[in-house]
Protein backbone atom coordinates (compact mmCIF):
# COMPACT_ATOMS: atom_id res chain seq x y z
CA UNK A 1 0.00 0.00 0.00
CA UNK A 2 1.33 3.18 -0.96
CA UNK A 3 1.40 6.12 1.72
CA UNK A 4 -1.64 7.98 -0.70
CA UNK A 5 -3.27 5.18 -0.02
CA UNK A 6 -2.78 4.32 3.50
CA UNK A 7 -3.44 8.49 4.02
CA UNK A 8 -6.68 7.66 2.37
CA UNK A 9 -7.42 4.79 4.19
CA UNK A 10 -6.84 7.08 7.95
CA UNK A 11 -9.23 9.52 6.76
CA UNK A 12 -11.91 7.27 5.97
CA UNK A 13 -11.39 5.46 9.50
CA UNK A 14 -11.45 8.34 11.34
CA UNK A 15 -14.59 9.97 8.96
CA UNK A 16 -16.66 6.23 10.13
CA UNK A 17 -15.32 6.68 13.74
CA UNK A 18 -17.22 9.85 13.99
CA UNK A 19 -20.43 9.21 12.18
CA UNK A 20 -21.01 6.11 14.06
CA UNK A 21 -20.27 7.57 17.38
CA UNK A 22 -22.85 9.94 16.41
CA UNK A 23 -25.20 7.38 14.37
CA UNK A 24 -24.53 4.16 15.47
CA UNK A 25 -24.32 1.08 13.53
CA UNK A 26 -27.72 1.42 12.49
CA UNK A 27 -28.04 4.85 11.53
CA UNK A 28 -24.60 5.36 9.71
CA UNK A 29 -24.90 5.31 6.00
CA UNK A 30 -22.17 4.54 3.70
CA UNK A 31 -22.69 7.53 1.65
CA UNK A 32 -22.70 9.68 4.93
CA UNK A 33 -19.34 8.54 5.76
CA UNK A 34 -17.83 9.07 2.33
CA UNK A 35 -19.16 12.59 2.72
CA UNK A 36 -17.62 12.63 6.15
CA UNK A 37 -14.25 11.96 4.53
CA UNK A 38 -14.74 14.07 1.64
CA UNK A 39 -14.49 11.27 -0.71
CA UNK A 40 -17.02 9.55 -3.59
CA UNK A 41 -18.84 5.83 -2.24
CA UNK A 42 -17.15 3.92 -4.49
CA UNK A 43 -13.62 4.76 -3.24
CA UNK A 44 -14.78 4.09 0.27
CA UNK A 45 -16.35 1.05 -0.74
CA UNK A 46 -12.65 0.04 -2.63
CA UNK A 47 -11.39 0.24 0.84
CA UNK A 48 -13.95 -1.15 2.95
CA UNK A 49 -16.06 -3.46 1.32
CA UNK A 50 -19.17 -3.20 3.30
CA UNK A 51 -20.16 -1.27 6.20
CA UNK A 52 -20.12 -4.11 8.50
CA UNK A 53 -16.73 -4.70 7.47
CA UNK A 54 -15.92 -0.70 8.43
CA UNK A 55 -17.71 -0.87 11.90
CA UNK A 56 -15.94 -4.17 13.66
CA UNK A 57 -12.70 -2.11 12.70
CA UNK A 58 -14.46 0.86 14.59
CA UNK A 59 -15.35 -1.22 17.23
CA UNK A 60 -12.58 -2.71 17.99
CA UNK A 61 -10.37 0.30 18.56
CA UNK A 62 -12.68 2.56 20.61
CA UNK A 63 -12.95 -0.84 22.76
CA UNK A 64 -9.41 -1.15 22.81
CA UNK A 65 -9.04 2.29 23.75
CA UNK A 66 -11.72 3.04 26.60
CA UNK A 67 -10.91 -0.72 28.15
CA UNK A 68 -7.59 -0.68 29.12
CA UNK A 69 -8.18 3.19 30.76
CA UNK A 70 -9.48 0.87 33.93
CA UNK A 71 -7.45 -1.85 33.86
CA UNK A 72 -4.30 -0.93 33.60
CA UNK A 73 -4.58 1.68 36.37
CA UNK A 74 -6.54 -0.58 39.01
CA UNK A 75 -4.05 -3.41 38.12
CA UNK A 76 -1.18 -0.90 39.06
CA UNK A 77 0.72 -1.63 42.53
CA UNK A 78 -0.80 2.22 43.52
CA UNK A 79 -2.34 1.95 47.30
CA UNK A 80 -6.60 2.57 46.32
CA UNK A 81 -6.32 5.81 46.82
CA UNK A 82 -4.00 6.54 44.49
CA UNK A 83 -5.43 4.54 42.43
CA UNK A 84 -8.80 6.09 42.22
CA UNK A 85 -7.60 9.65 41.79
CA UNK A 86 -5.49 7.78 38.86
CA UNK A 87 -8.33 6.50 37.28
CA UNK A 88 -10.89 9.65 37.48
CA UNK A 89 -8.18 12.25 36.21
CA UNK A 90 -7.32 9.69 33.67
CA UNK A 91 -10.96 8.97 32.36
CA UNK A 92 -11.97 12.98 32.77
CA UNK A 93 -9.05 13.47 30.43
CA UNK A 94 -9.31 10.80 27.86
CA UNK A 95 -13.72 11.50 27.77
CA UNK A 96 -13.04 14.75 27.07
CA UNK A 97 -11.26 14.78 24.28
CA UNK A 98 -13.74 11.33 23.36
CA UNK A 99 -17.30 12.60 24.71
CA UNK A 100 -19.14 10.76 22.43
CA UNK A 101 -17.63 7.64 23.09
CA UNK A 102 -19.46 6.79 26.00
CA UNK A 103 -22.63 7.07 24.45
CA UNK A 104 -21.52 4.92 21.12
CA UNK A 105 -19.84 1.89 23.05
CA UNK A 106 -22.92 2.13 25.58
CA UNK A 107 -25.32 1.56 22.87
CA UNK A 108 -23.81 -0.69 20.86
CA UNK A 109 -22.85 -2.89 24.06
CA UNK A 110 -26.20 -3.50 24.81
CA UNK A 111 -27.60 -3.66 21.41
CA UNK A 112 -25.25 -6.54 20.50
CA UNK A 113 -23.83 -8.19 23.48
CA UNK A 114 -22.51 -11.07 21.53
CA UNK A 115 -20.10 -9.13 19.69
CA UNK A 116 -18.75 -7.30 23.63
CA UNK A 117 -18.42 -11.44 24.94
CA UNK A 118 -16.34 -11.78 22.20
CA UNK A 119 -13.67 -9.18 22.51
CA UNK A 120 -13.60 -9.67 25.80
CA UNK A 121 -12.69 -13.33 24.97
CA UNK A 122 -10.68 -12.09 22.51
CA UNK A 123 -8.45 -9.31 24.26
CA UNK A 124 -8.39 -12.12 27.65
CA UNK A 125 -10.27 -8.82 29.75
CA UNK A 126 -10.88 -10.15 33.16
CA UNK A 127 -12.08 -8.49 36.88
CA UNK A 128 -8.59 -6.86 38.02
CA UNK A 129 -7.43 -9.66 40.37
CA UNK A 130 -4.79 -6.85 42.04
CA UNK A 131 -7.25 -4.97 43.28
CA UNK A 132 -9.40 -7.98 44.36
CA UNK A 133 -6.52 -8.87 46.58
CA UNK A 134 -5.87 -5.05 47.32
CA UNK A 135 -9.18 -3.97 48.95
CA UNK A 136 -9.44 -7.30 51.35
CA UNK A 137 -5.64 -6.69 52.61
CA UNK A 138 -6.17 -3.01 52.93
CA UNK A 139 -9.52 -3.51 54.79
CA UNK A 140 -7.40 -6.06 57.10
CA UNK A 141 -5.09 -3.96 58.02
CA UNK A 142 -7.80 -1.09 59.34
CA UNK A 143 -7.41 1.72 56.19
CA UNK A 144 -10.75 1.35 54.89
CA UNK A 145 -14.27 -0.76 55.48
CA UNK A 146 -14.41 -3.93 53.69
CA UNK A 147 -15.90 -3.75 50.49
CA UNK A 148 -16.98 -6.50 47.59
CA UNK A 149 -14.99 -6.01 44.69
CA UNK A 150 -17.59 -6.11 42.12
CA UNK A 151 -19.66 -3.35 44.08
CA UNK A 152 -16.67 -1.11 44.49
CA UNK A 153 -15.60 -1.47 40.68
CA UNK A 154 -18.97 -0.93 39.24
CA UNK A 155 -19.48 2.25 41.59
CA UNK A 156 -16.30 3.93 40.74
CA UNK A 157 -17.05 3.58 37.15
CA UNK A 158 -20.72 4.30 37.44
CA UNK A 159 -19.81 7.68 39.28
CA UNK A 160 -17.45 8.76 36.30
CA UNK A 161 -19.32 7.88 33.35
CA UNK A 162 -22.78 8.92 34.18
CA UNK A 163 -22.18 12.43 33.45
CA UNK A 164 -20.84 11.69 30.04
CA UNK A 165 -23.95 9.46 29.20
CA UNK A 166 -26.20 11.58 30.60
CA UNK A 167 -24.90 14.95 29.30
CA UNK A 168 -28.56 15.79 27.33
CA UNK A 169 -30.37 14.95 31.01
CA UNK A 170 -28.10 16.91 33.29
CA UNK A 171 -28.06 19.99 31.07
CA UNK A 172 -31.55 20.15 30.82
CA UNK A 173 -32.31 19.42 34.87
CA UNK A 174 -29.83 21.88 35.82
CA UNK A 175 -30.08 24.13 32.53
CA UNK A 176 -26.79 24.14 31.81
CA UNK A 177 -25.14 25.55 28.61
CA UNK A 178 -22.18 23.95 26.84
CA UNK A 179 -19.59 26.29 29.42
CA UNK A 180 -21.28 25.94 32.18
CA UNK A 181 -21.68 22.12 31.59
CA UNK A 182 -17.64 22.09 31.07
CA UNK A 183 -17.39 23.43 34.64
CA UNK A 184 -19.95 21.39 35.95
CA UNK A 185 -17.34 18.17 34.88
CA UNK A 186 -14.45 20.52 36.49
CA UNK A 187 -16.17 20.70 39.73
CA UNK A 188 -17.20 17.12 39.44
CA UNK A 189 -14.06 15.52 38.92
CA UNK A 190 -12.51 17.34 42.07
CA UNK A 191 -15.72 16.09 44.15
CA UNK A 192 -15.47 12.29 43.46
CA UNK A 193 -12.22 11.65 44.78
CA UNK A 194 -13.47 13.01 48.43
CA UNK A 195 -16.53 10.93 47.76
CA UNK A 196 -15.66 8.16 47.13
CA UNK A 197 -12.80 7.84 49.49
CA UNK A 198 -15.31 8.94 52.02
CA UNK A 199 -17.78 6.17 51.72
CA UNK A 200 -15.05 3.17 52.23
CA UNK A 201 -13.90 5.22 55.34
CA UNK A 202 -10.64 5.49 53.42
CA UNK A 203 -7.83 6.70 56.02
CA UNK A 204 -5.30 8.58 53.89
CA UNK A 205 -1.62 8.24 54.83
Amino acid sequence: MTKEEKDTEELIFDAACRVFQRKGYDGARMQEIADEADINKSMLHYYYRSKDKLFQKVYQREMSRFFPVIFGVLDSDMPIDEKVEQLIETYYTFLDKNPKIVQFLFHEMNKNPERLKEFIDKQGIHPPKKLMRQLNEEAQEGKMDKVKPKQFLTSIVGLILFPFYSQAMIRGIFDLNEDEFAEYLKERKDFLLNFILNGINYKRQ
